[in-house]
C-alpha cells in the first residue's frame, strides 16, 4: 500500500513540475510577444534609454531608471532591494530585474526576437548570479566585417575578452558572483550610424541558477570624443575587432583609478566638423543612430566630463572649428551646469590654439595640455594598452590636483 501511495505521489509531483514548466513557457512566450509588439509600436518614436535601466519592458523616457536618484536613495526601498542578498549597501544597489544595462542601449526586433542593442564600445551589463557554474549570453552577430568581442569581469577580477560567437562563460563555482559584461571591441569599418551595426543580445541564460541586476554606487565620468575615447587600436595596429578594446582604453583606466564608472561616447574618425564612423561629436550627444534622436531629458547623468576631440578636424578651417568647439562646450554646460568639463588638447596638437582660446573663456572648463607628452602607440596617434595607462595617469593627476571630481 505504501509503495502504491508513494508512486502516486511521485506521479503527481512529476505532473505538477511538467505543468508548471509548460505554464511558465507559455507565460514567457506571451511576455515575449507583448514586448515585440511594444517595440514595433514604438520603433519610429525615437524612444530609448541612455541611462542604466533594467529589462523586463521597453524603457521609454518616463520609465528610465535615473542613476543619480537611485544612488541618493536612503529610504526603505534600498533596504527592500538588499534584504535577500549578501551585498554591501555602500557598493551597489540590487534590482529585482534579471540584469541592468549601462550605456547607449536601445531595443529592436531581430529575427522576431526583442534584442538589446548598442553601437558603442564600452556599453555594459551588470548582474549577480548564483546556483550555476556558467551562463550563456544570447548574442546576435550582425557584423558585416569582423565578429565583435565582449569582455566579462567576475567580481573584482580583470577583464577577459572573447568573441561574441563564443558566448558561454564559466564561473569559478556556484556561489554568488558579481558579473560585468563590457561590449569591448568591434571593427571601425562597421556602419554604426545608418545600419546600427554593433552589439546585440536577446537574453542571458543562467541555466538552473538565479540572476538579478545591480547598479554600482559610483560616480560616473562621461567621456566624449573620437577613436581614442573608443579604445581604438589599444591591442594591435589595426582598427579591427580584435585590436580595439574599451577595457584597455583611456576612459577605462582613468575611471578605474578614480573608482568611477566610465560612460563611453566615442566614435572613430569623428570631430567637431568631421563625421567619421558615426557623426560629429556634437551630434553623437543627440543621436543613438541616424534615426534615433535623443531628447535633452535623456542625456546620461554624470559627475565629470572629459572631452577629447579635434584630432580628426585637421582639414577644418580654424574659424569653423572654433565656432563648433564653442557650441559643443556650451551644449555640454547647458545640460550639465554643475559639472566640470575637462578639455584635452589633441595629442597631435590639431587646433590646439583654438581649443585653448575657447576653453579659457569658461571657469567650468579645464584645459589639459598635451604638447610633448609621450605615450606608447602602434601608429603614432592611438594609445596602445600601455599608452592608455600613461594617458590615464596624466588625466587622473590633473583631475585630482584640480579637485574637480
Amino acid at each position: 500500500m505504501c509503495i502504491i501511495v508513494s508512486v502516486l505521489l511521485l506521479t503527481l509531483l512529476i505532473a505538477y513540475i511538467v505543468t508548471s514548466r509548460m505554464d511558465r513557457k507559455i507565460e514567457e512566450e506571451k511576455q515575449k510577444e507583448e514586448v515585440v509588439e511594444e517595440i514595433r509600436n514604438t520603433e519610429n518614436q525615437h524612444l530609448f534609454s541612455s541611462e542604466i535601466y533594467s529589462p523586463g519592458h521597453f524603457a521609454n523616457n518616463q520609465e528610465t531608471v535615473d542613476y543619480q536618484e537611485l544612488i541618493a536613495e536612503e529610504n526603505s526601498y534600498v533596504q527592500d532591494l538588499l534584504k535577500d542578498f549578501h551585498v554591501s549597501s555602500s557598493d551597489f544597489l540590487v534590482t529585482d530585474k534579471k540584469f541592468t544595462l549601462s550605456g547607449r542601449w536601445f531595443q529592436t526586433i531581430i529575427n522576431d526576437e526583442p534584442c538589446y542593442n548598442t553601437v558603442t564600445q564600452g556599453a555594459m551589463v551588470y548582474f549577480q548570479i548564483r546556483g550555476t557554474n556558467s551562463f550563456d549570453i544570447k548574442f546576435v552577430d550582425r557584423a558585416h566585417q569582423e565578429t565583435p568581442n565582449f569582455a566579462y569581469i567576475i567580481d573584482d577580477g580583470e577583464p577577459i575578452i572573447q568573441s561574441v560567437s563564443e558566448n558561454s562563460v564559466e564561473l569559478p563555482d556556484t556561489e554568488e558572483h558579481n558579473v560585468t559584461l563590457v561590449m569591448d571591441g568591434m571593427s571601425e569599418g562597421e556602419e554604426k550610424w545608418s545600419e546600427e551595426i554593433g552589439f546585440a543580445f536577446s537574453d542571458i541564460d543562467c541555466h538552473d541558477g538565479e540572476m538579478n541586476g545591480y547598479i554600482p554606487k559610483q560616480k560616473r565620468i562621461l567621456f566624449v570624443g573620437d577613436s581614442i575615447v573608443e579604445g581604438c587600436m589599444t591591442l594591435e595596429n589595426e582598427a579591427v575587432s580584435a585590436h580595439n578594446s574599451a577595457t584597455h582604453s583611456v576612459p577605462w583606466y582613468t575611471a578605474r583609478a578614480l573608482y568611477a564608472e566610465p560612460y563611453f561616447l566615442g566614435y572613430g574618425g569623428t570631430g567637431i566638423a568631421t563625421q567619421g564612423t558615426f557623426c560629429t561629436t556634437s551630434d553623437s550627444l543627440d543621436y543613438l543612430s541616424e534615426k534615433r534622436y535623443i531628447s535633452s531629458e535623456d542625456y546620461p547623468s554624470c559627475d565629470l566630463i572629459v572631452l577629447n576631440t579635434g584630432t580628426n578636424d585637421y582639414a577644418v578651417k580654424d574659424t569653423e572649428f572654433t565656432k563648433g568647439y564653442e557650441e559643443l562646450l556650451n551644449k555640454l554646460h547647458e545640460h550639465y551646469p554643475d559639472v566640470a568639463v575637462i578639455c584635452v588638447v589633441p595629442f597631435t596638437q590639431t587646433h590646439a590654439k583654438q581649443i585653448r582660446q575657447v576653453a579659457g573663456k569658461y571657469e567650468w572648463a579645464y584645459l589639459v595640455e598635451t604638447a610633448g607628452f609621450y605615450f606608447d602607440t602602434y601608429d603614432k596617434i592611438h594609445p596602445s594598452d600601455e599608452g592608455a595607462r600613461k594617458v590615464a595617469g596624466l588625466l587622473v593627476d590633473f583631475i585630482t590636483k584640480n579637485g574637480v571630481f
